[in-house]
């Protein structure tokens, strides 16, 4: 019976990814959501037809020349510890040059947590009062700590720090998409691929510059998953619990930086619940008690300490009811996404939780209402507040560079608003498109051969897509999802030229044989 639950659950996942990766295949094929540089600072999402035969053309192109390759060179040969420093030396190189030519500096709500980390940092808590910015988001208490560590050190409001441990963030990920992959796959060549797509998103170096902890946050995640498998494979007692404290630090670290990294904790938990039923083991139990505990504890004792330097109770600021309310609205932007209703409803209310919430539920109830009325209105804006997260292919990276002053070489200028601008957005899209057929292709061809641990990433953008369906909408929110997919998208690239290999293999033995048989 046991054994039964724990398919059905691997199924479910397996099923519910093929049919979401499907459904992001198709229309990343026919269709793109943009930013365009007249409506870029507006962050609204537009939209257009992509050329199909343009798309196929690509991809195309790409796997015949990794195919040429593929019989040319020999994956056993490729020095993949120099490819790995130097893929992870390039990512970081380029980030760091990138926050020092672009001129970028923080407004919105970078500005707002910057600005209160500089003012703790002098031990004024002004923004810790009643009404005011840390009481009504205190979701960005972990952020606004590294910043006011950072501001400390500098002895300034110097962003630029931040910037830089971005840029290491950004190598740490792709080194530990290396080590995940070859973890969950044991292939050296999806381990090379890997770390070639790493190099290719050029969207995380972009990211460098945005002082909102997504790559720090995920290279947290990414660790905690890394010390998770240790954690399952190990045998010995002693580092069993070692990583198993490792994995609790790091996650629990990644929710204080940014709390959607949750999704990532959920994930985790349900891997260790499925391991303890099919192993019919204690151990992953415990594990999933610990990372909860950690988890819970590092964020209170967060809260604790500022309440007790403040001297202000910091509280659970905006209910969640709110955000669920707004991403259930049209607004200015696109469907779901930010239209102010959550901050306003929160302000207008005297930052009561209480009646605030009690307006929520009731548009909740409205737009329910609205919704069952018209389920073809309610098709639509789902359909909309989907692709305009998960097919915008840049995941806003141009867009949160927008706020830049200072003198620019033509090439920055270039990428800010010229033609570097477009080229950069049409490799975004064909790249995007590329990983999503790579994603599908994998799934697919590994059919009935997933492990659970292979299908953590898998479960995590479930849950990232069912969070942010609820949620606020923003394209920015789905880029961690994009880069957790670049392991599968090794696998699936892989798995296609192995076939193309194959095919190729049986046509010239073929051919061969219809030879010989004409010769006798």
């Amino acid at each position: 019976m046991i054994n039964r639950i724990l398919n059905i659950g691997k199924q479910t996942v397996f099923w519910f990814s093929v049919l979401f990766m499907g459904f992001l295949w198709v229309v990343s094929l026919v269709s793109t959501a943009y930013f365009n540089t007249e409506t870029s600072f507006a962050e609204h999402p537009q939209y257009r037809m992509d050329s199909l035969s343009v798309n196929f053309f690509f991809i195309a192109v790409f796997f015949l020349i990794l195919f040429y390759l593929s019989g040319r060179i020999k994956t056993e040969r490729v020095p993949i510890r120099l490819l790995l420093i130097g893929s992870v030396s390039f990512v970081i190189a380029s980030s760091l040059i990138w926050a020092s030519i672009s001129h970028t500096y923080p407004e919105a709500d970078q500005k707002a947590v910057s600005w209160v980390a500089w003012l703790t940092a002098q031990d004024n808590f002004l923004f810790f009062e009643h009404g005011k910015y840390m009481r009504i988001y205190p979701n960005q208490l972990g952020l606004m700590a590294i910043l006011e560590f950072l501001y400390r050190l500098a002895g300034e409001e110097n962003w630029k720090l931040f910037m830089y441990v971005t840029a290491l963030s950004n190598g740490a990920a792709v080194y530990l998409l290396y080590k995940i992959t070859d973890r969950l796959f044991r292939n050296r060549r999806m381990n090379c691929l890997v770390l070639l797509l790493s190099v290719g998103c050029i969207q995380m170096m972009l990211y460098t510059t945005f002082l909102y902890g997504i790559m720090l946050g995920l290279a947290l995640s990414l660790a905690g998953f890394l010390c998770l498998l240790y954690f399952l494979d190990e045998k010995s007692g002693k580092k069993k619990t070692v990583f198993c404290i490792l994995a609790a630090i790091f996650i629990g670290a990644a929710i204080l930086v940014k709390n959607n990294y949750g999704i990532f904790l959920v994930a985790m938990v349900l891997l260790l619940l499925y391991k303890s039923l099919e192993k019919r083991d204690w151990k992953p139990i415990l594990g999933a008690a610990v990372l909860i505990l950690a988890a819970a504890l590092m964020g209170k004792s967060l809260t604790a300490f500022y309440e007790a330097r403040s001297g202000h109770t910091i509280g659970s600021g905006m209910p969640k009811s709110l955000w669920i309310a707004m991403g259930m609205q049209e607004g200015e932007r696109a469907e779901g996404w930010y239209n102010e209703f959550n901050y306003n409803t929160f302000l207008e209310t005297d930052c009561d939780p209480e009646k605030s919430d009690a307006i929520a539920r009731e548009s909740i109830k409205e737009s329910i209402h609205r919704f069952g009325a018209d389920p073809v209105y309610a098709l639509s804006f789902y359909y909309k507040k989907t692709v305009s997260q998960w097919n915008e292919p840049t995941y806003a990276a141009l867009w949160v560079n927008q706020f830049h002053s200072g003198n620019f070489s033509r090439i920055v200028q270039s990428i800010y608003d010229g033609k570097l601008y477009q080229v950069l957005h049409e490799y975004m899209n064909l790249y995007q498109s590329l990983i999503f057929t790579a994603v599908l292709m994998c799934l697919l061809v590994r059919r009935g051969r997933w492990e659970p641990e292979q299908l953590f990433l898998a479960l995590v953008i479930l849950g990232g897509f069912a969070f942010h369906t609820f949620w606020e909408a923003k394209s920015q929110y789905i880029f961690p999802y994009f880069v957790i997919l670049l392991p599968y998208g090794a696998a699936g690239i892989s798995d296609i030229v192995d076939t193309m290999l194959r095919e190729w293999k049986r046509m010239r033995n073929r051919k061969e044989a219809d030879w010989r048989e004409d010769r006798t």
